[in-house]
Parts: C-alpha cells; sequence; structure tokens
C-alpha cells in the first residue's frame, strides 16, 4: 500500500476503500485497517471517522517543513558520523551514486538517493536521531519520486551533489561537506517546490 501511495497509484483526496484493498491482496481488513493506521502515522494517509482513509494533497507547507528539518537534523547526523566513515564505508557510497546516475527507473533511483543518505549517517550512531530522520524521508519520497518524474534534470543534478559531498569526505574537508550538504538540501527544498508546481 505505501508503494502503491508513494508511486501515485491513488490520486489526493482520494479515499482508500479497505475492503477492496483486502479483496485484492487477499487478505481480510483487519491487517488492512493495521497497515493504514502505520501509514497515518507515516503522513501518508489521513483517516477520516465514518468515511475512511484519504491521500492527501500535496502541500507547500509540508515541503518547507520537511526540507527545514531535514536542514537541522542532517548536518547534526553528519557532523557525528564523518570521524567514523570508513573507506568501506566510502566504497559503498561510491557504487550507491554510480547506481543512482544508471538509473532509469524514478522509484529505484527515488530508493538510492534515501539510501545515499541513510548510508552516510549511519555511522554517527545516533538511533532516536536516525528514526527521525527516517520518518521525514518517507514523507520526502513521494514529493522525490513526481519531482523526479517532472523534472528529469533533477536526477543529474543530485547525484553531481552527493558526489561534492563525498568528494569532501575522501579529502578530509569536514566544512566543506557539511556546506556542501546543506546546500543540497536548500537545492533540493527549492526544486521540489518548483517542479511540483509550488514556484514559478
Amino acid at each position: 500500500m505505501k508503494e502503491r501511495i508513494l508511486a501515485g497509484h491513488y490520486a489526493e483526496d482520494q479515499f482508500i476503500r479497505q475492503d477492496l484493498i483486502a479483496q485484492e491482496l487477499g487478505v481480510s481488513r483487519i491487517p488492512v485497517r493495521e497497515a493504514l493506521a502505520l501509514l497515518e502515522a507515516e503522513g501518508l494517509v489521513i483517516r477520516e471517522k465514518f468515511r475512511g482513509a484519504v491521500v492527501p494533497r500535496l502541500s507547500a507547507a509540508e515541503i518547507e517543513e520537511i526540507y527545514a528539518l531535514r536542514g537541522l537534523l542532517e548536518p547534526y547526523l553528519l557532523e557525528e558520523a564523518i570521524a567514523r566513515i570508513t573507506p568501506e564505508i566510502i566504497d559503498t557510497l561510491d557504487d550507491i551514486v554510480e547506481r543512482s546516475r544508471r538509473a532509469s527507473d524514478k522509484t529505484e533511483w527515488a530508493g538510492l538517493n534515501v539510501e545515499f543518505h541513510r548510508t552516510l549517517y549511519e555511522a554517527a550512531d545516533r538511533p532516536l536521531t536516525l528514526q527521525m530522520l527516517d520518518k521525514l524521508l518517507v514523507r520526502a519520497d513521494r514529493y522525490l519520486k513526481m519531482q523526479r518524474f517532472m523534472s528529469p534534470q533533477t536526477q543529474q543534478e543530485s547525484d553531481a551533489e552527493h558526489m561534492r559531498i563525498l568528494d569532501c569526505i575522501k579529502a578530509g574537508d569536514k566544512d566543506g561537506a557539511l556546506e556542501s550538504l546543506r546546500q543540497h538540501i536548500r537545492w533540493n527544498a527549492v526544486d521540489v517546490r518548483r517542479t511540483v508546481g509550488f514556484d514559478s
């Protein structure tokens, strides 16, 4: 169900009927209801009493808040992680960027984008902050996939910015890596707003 929502299978403001989903998946309504509760916690649906769960509209205010919070959490995580990033982690990050550059499917590319950021911060050993970031990345994923669909240039620019962050880490330039990350998050916020139609 999450994959369907993130892929745009359900339209904004469309109600998701539990009985139809249960029938399609060959399960009872109970696991569907439980899944919708989890999706509501992630902000991917809103449940309305007596009406069911609805896919919320894309929101400029939500984009602003997501990226403001990312701008706080991610530099903190990178600062905590950077001294512990091993050559093996760098090799993994290089591989993610290379696979991202070759990706032709927007869902695959969006997944690799999240994987890059998560891999970058895992060495921070800050599980609570990572949990908070995971929730933000799920919310951002819906916009990211639409952004990739509407703006093919985004893939090239995003991958190049990931590489700039990684190059700074390889060079031992902590301040450069942090500033490159901040610029990347600011650029992404602007590009998301523009490509989903909230900025002219």
